[in-house]
């Protein structure tokens, strides 16, 4: 992973918590990085106080974080609820110092290295609105054998008069399987880049949502998703589906393929799979469900119907003693991946790769 340059911080100061779960949490020349290890799978995992931020500017009127990543969110000292983000934010008193906790939900959350931003607004600051635009989509190469990589790229630039962020999407055949946000200051310009391995023979729309798409021809052994399924398509909100995908592989070797599961046309999950030659394989996928509602679900592009999210009834709570597990479940985590934080401010951006 690579971290581009942090912005003047400006009498804002990040530092690692004093507490134990500050060890969680080290400095660079960059900004400041959270390294977590051994998540508990399907769970929800705190670690309050994991590291501070201070102000030594009387003009820093607004803190919060950037972040877009399904199941992961900052909060203040150790208090989940009270979240930090930018209809929530931060706002520190000269010489105040704020505790930051770190919440993971693996049920959405996934394994990996994600970056986030830190942003400090000052007094001084107009509230001025940018005006981003996408331009110069490519896709290459567009005939791939299954397995092989297509490069998608696309320029933006901020022609506003303020900074501003931009979510680029990755989708094929309308489905976003991956996305990347960029901040971007008055006339700065950047070529945001995708890699998407295509491993499904077939003919494919591959592009940026909102800019196009071109057409990408895939060559190989006709391996498909044959079937996709859900065990229980009404749940209440917080319980999970069973989503179940059969792969089927006539080819007289064996291949690796990795299934995705999207809700909504967005790309939740992954699984990878051996398919023995002339057979089949059926992958599992849990996806937990935390507001009601109806969500469309699909496996590599075969639906597997709706799941239909009730609210749940009323129920009483007893006092009871935690298992062992769900204690270990709830410990401060020992990672999923690395997190990546860096202050900007007075409109200059630290732009996480």
């Amino acid at each position: 992973m690579s971290i581009g340059e942090s912005g003047d911080t400006r009498g804002v100061i990040l530092e690692p918590a004093n507490g134990p779960n500050g060890k969680y949490a080290s400095l660079d020349e960059d900004g400041i990085a959270i390294d977590f290890q051994k998540l508990n799978d399907r769970s929800i995992t705190r670690a309050d106080d994991v590291f501070t931020i201070s102000v030594t500017d009387d003009d820093v009127e607004r803190i919060w974080i950037e972040n877009d990543v399904s199941g992961l969110s900052f909060y203040r000292g150790d208090n989940p609820t009270n979240t930090i983000s930018r209809s929530n934010p931060l706002e520190p008193t000269p010489g105040s110092t704020t505790s930051i906790g770190v919440a993971v939900d693996t049920h959405e959350a996934v394994s990996g290295t994600e970056t986030f931003t830190v942003v400090a607004q000052y007094e001084d600051e107009d509230e001025i609105e940018s005006d981003i635009d996408g331009s110069n989509l490519s896709v290459s190469p567009t005939n791939v054998e299954a397995g092989e990589t297509v490069t998608v790229n696309a320029t933006y630039r901020n022609n506003g008069d303020g900074w501003g962020t931009e979510t680029a999407r990755l989708t094929v055949d309308g489905t976003v399987v991956d996305q990347r946000t960029i901040a971007l200051s008055s006339g700065e310009e950047e070529t945001v880049s995708f890699e998407r391995r295509m491993e499904w023979p077939g003919t494919y729309d591959v592009g940026i949502e909102g800019l196009g798409h071109q057409s990408v021809t895939v060559e190989g052994p006709q391996v498909e998703v044959s079937s996709a399924t859900i065990d229980d398509a009404t749940i209440t909100a917080g319980e999970t589906a069973t989503v179940r995908a059969t792969v089927r592989n006539p080819s007289d070797r064996s291949l690796e393929r990795t299934l995705e599961l999207a809700v909504d046309g967005i790309v939740v999950d992954t699984r990878t799979v051996s398919i023995p030659a002339n057979g089949e394989r059926t992958v599992t996928f849990e996806r937990r469900f935390a507001a009601a509602g109806t969500y469309e679900v699909g496996v590599s592009g075969v639906s597997a119907g709706t799941v239909t999210v009730e609210e749940p009834g009323p129920f009483s709570i007893q006092n009871r003693e935690l298992s062992a597990a769900t204690t270990a479940a709830l410990a401060p985590p020992a990672t999923a991946g690395l997190l990546a934080l860096a202050v900007v401010a007075n409109r200059r951006w630290a732009v996480l790769r």
